[in-house]
């Protein structure tokens, strides 16, 4: 669809009047009489009802003109914002993690945005889930990768990358044989999870993942200064994590996925942010869209929450 002939034909039906809406457009009324015509032959529909003293939109237009408009500031808003990247020499951007996003995909995207735009310094901090949300709130962060569902809405998301879930064991651990196991089979282990101040509604999924199950499995939950790969290693229990957690863990243990089980990765931002370098990333984001496992369970859906 011809962008300005749309705006020619916006122009007309909210004047309907093709004499006034010539000298608005800056042209003779035959021109824009043709144009029209040469319009709704592309479009194999009429558009407007005219005779010798009224103009009035068919059906047709009616529904163009609603539409239309929103095409045309969409369109205008994509030509500005793209102007401003375009101008866009140097910057900053302030991102805050969670340890299972930089399993996943984050140091990737990073990498990429770097050779991309390499005068948008980047400043990188890993916390616990609840500061995170805290610093972008409050504006320490603009933005943050996190995993799973954030239920607050002061903040937007953008989906950046499904990625497996499965459970972390020990090499010699008679699970580390499967390439895959159901979900109920954890129900003789003991899970090491991180305490419910610093994982909040994702403690929560887990925990009804294991009741919906009929699981009431034990739990280790780890302090500040452990690591969960190490108590694996060490045996201490199991751990819940991603894919990617495996080219982090120590060498005796194993990543075995649970099957038809994903966990949704996604940047999360506060809207009003008018940050130019937060808009570049974003675009960035949307632009690099990363495989995602289309015929696995989202962890969250599974929950319902």
């Amino acid at each position: 669809m011809d962008l300005s002939k749309l705006k020619s034909f916006i122009v007309v039906a909210e004047e309907l009047n093709f004499r006034k809406s010539a000298e608005i457009l800056g042209m003779s009324q035959p021109p824009l009489t043709r144009l029209i015509s040469s319009f709704e032959e592309e479009l194999s529909t009429k558009l407007f009802e005219r005779s010798t003293r009224h103009v009035k939109l068919t059906g047709a237009g009616v529904y163009l003109l609603k539409e239309g408009r929103e095409i045309i500031s969409k369109a205008e808003k994509i030509e500005k914002e793209v102007r401003s990247i375009g101008k866009l020499k140097a910057g900053g951007l302030s991102i805050g993690f969670s340890t299972t996003t930089f399993m996943a995909s984050l140091p990737q995207i990073i990498n990429e945005f770097q050779d991309r735009f390499p005068k948008i310094k980047l400043q990188l901090q890993q916390e616990s889930r609840n500061r995170i949300i805290k610093g972008l709130k409050s504006a320490q962060f603009d933005i943050c990768f996190l995993e799973g569902v954030v239920s607050d809405s002061h903040l937007e998301k953008h989906p950046v990358h499904d990625e497996v879930l499965g459970v972390l064991v020990p090499k010699k651990h008679p699970l580390a044989k499967r390439e895959e196991i159901e979900f109920k089979e954890l129900k003789d282990e003991t899970i090491i999870l991180h305490p419910k101040k610093d994982s909040g509604s994702f403690y929560d999924t887990i925990s009804s993942l294991f009741k919906q199950s009929g699981i009431k499995p034990k739990v280790y939950i780890k302090n500040e200064r452990e690591s969960c790969p190490i108590l694996v290693a060490t045996g201490k229990g199991v751990s819940l994590t991603i894919l990617g957690a495996q080219n982090f863990a120590p060498a005796d243990t194993k990543f075995v996925p649970i099957k038809q089980l994903y966990l949704p990765v996604s940047v999360f931002y506060v809207p009003e942010n008018q940050n130019p370098s937060l808009k570049t990333f974003l675009s960035f984001v949307s632009e690099s869209s990363f495989i995602k496992n289309k015929h696995a369970e989202c962890l969250m859906d599974v929950m319902r929450l």
